[in-house]
């Protein structure tokens, strides 16, 4: 900040205002849209600050072409809404990350401990997300629980990174994003994932886990100043200046270390973890047996709705800033939808896991792939293994966006090999 002193006062919470709208104009291009839920509770949703972080549930019966033709749809959902609503820009930075059908989300065999983390706001069908939700409530805490939470603890662990988090679509808002990126974005995930494994329950919200870390370790100062801090929407004028904001940085850094150490007590995947250390804890889990379908899941959950998002990125109007959302983008689409995906194909029907995992092309095609998918992977693959101009980054995801239909296509044939031959494997002997 440049006077240290000044903050916009918040605005006014229009989030149900905002995701009811959202809601309507989805489900009028798309009315297989049965129920719209985000990430973490609607107190945390902190106006000025916040983006929406969708979750689509839909109907059963969803083909290939269905998702694809929603991608689209609810990529156009996004440039309308931001070309009306300039001030919704940040609510609107993201599509919807993960997306599925009722049958996927209550599928045993894929779940994904993210979903109890999930608010449900609307739904078409009351019925079955009372059952859904009482699923959720019902499923015992278990090993990929404990798996999924102490993997996020161990990503977000250790010092903040000034560079990791800019600054986009804030607007006069922008001035108390240092606060926001550190405590919300970077320190309470791990914070909610570590409260998780200790109460053997997934903590759905941001606050809700500072608070219950402020009840359970009373003599931790750190979360009485954060729930003052945000109580006070940032305006923290002293917070912003040095040493004081490194002083800061050194408090949430010692309050991680505290929560590994109160971690290290309870957790059952590394074994003697207390005496470990946090990169033998990253080494250990890499060596905890994932399913081969959670593995391809995990990485290409995003997928659904990525020609859209891209589309809108690329698309979208000059007040909003996409430029470095494209670059995030492109930095992990082929890692995530093709690389690791076709590593787990491999393992699992070659026993190997290739460095380059463009090998499984010449296996997959002809054969699973049509001529169609084959083109656009191959062409997905170039476009993300070229070096890109900040000035092509839009015209990138142009050229990935034309072409994602087809890769959609091939990938969800990889994963649905994946998922036929773990079935295999796990058919008991006769």
């Amino acid at each position: 900040m440049n006077s240290g002193d000044q903050f916009h006062p918040p605005p006014p919470n229009d989030f149900e205002a905002f995701f009811e709208m959202y809601y309507a104009e989805c489900r009028a291009r798309i009315p297989g849209i049965q129920a719209i839920a985000a990430k973490w509770k609607f107190e945390d949703l902190l106006p000025g600050m916040s983006d929406f972080d969708t979750r689509f549930i839909m109907q059963d019966g969803m083909t290939v072409q269905d998702w694809c033709d929603m991608s689209t749809a609810v990529g156009d959902v996004h440039l309308d809404l931001c070309q009306r609503y300039p001030h919704w820009a940040r609510n609107l930075e993201h599509l919807p990350g993960i997306n599925l059908t009722w049958s996927e989300v209550t599928d045993a065999v894929s779940y994904y401990p993210e979903y109890p983390q999930w608010t449900f706001y609307r739904t078409e069908q009351p019925d079955r997300l009372a059952a859904l939700e009482q699923y959720l409530a019902d499923r015992p805490w278990d090993e990929k629980d404990e798996y999924f939470h102490l993997s996020k603890f161990c990503l977000y662990y250790g010092r903040y990174d000034r560079k990791i988090d800019p600054p986009v679509n804030l607007g006069p808002f922008e001035s108390k994003y240092p606060l926001h990126s550190r405590f919300m974005h970077y320190f309470c995930p791990p914070l909610q994932s570590a409260l998780s494994i200790l109460t053997k329950r997934p903590v759905r919200g941001k606050m809700e886990a500072v608070r219950l870390a402020r009840e359970m370790f009373p003599d931790q100062n750190i979360f009485v100043e954060m729930l003052d801090v945000v109580e006070r929407h940032y305006a923290v004028p002293e917070l912003y200046k040095e040493p004081q904001l490194t002083d800061l940085e050194d408090r949430l850094e010692e309050a991680l270390l505290f929560l590994r150490d109160t971690l290290s007590q309870s957790i059952t995947l590394i074994p003697g973890a207390h005496d470990k250390s946090m990169d033998e804890w990253k080494a250990s889990l890499k060596e905890v047996m994932i399913s081969p379908l959670m593995r391809a899941f995990g990485a290409a959950r995003f997928s659904r709705l990525m020609k859209g998002r891209l589309r809108f990125y690329a698309a979208a109007p000059s007040h909003f800033d996409s430029t470095w959302p494209i670059r995030n983008e492109l930095m992990r689409l082929k890692t995530n939808f093709f690389d690791t995906p076709a590593r787990v194909y491999c393992e699992i029907t070659t026993g190997t896991s290739p460095e380059d995992p463009t090998i499984i092309l010449p296996w997959i095609y002809p054969g699973i792939l049509d001529d169609e998918e084959f083109r656009c992977t191959e062409e997905f693959i170039r476009l993300l293994s070229d070096n890109y101009e900040t000035g092509d980054q839009r015209r990138t995801a142009s050229a990935i966006a034309d072409v994602f239909d087809g890769f959609y296509s091939a990938q969800d044939k990889i994963i649905a090999a994946i998922r036929e031959q773990s079935e295999k494997k796990a058919e008991p002997c006769t």
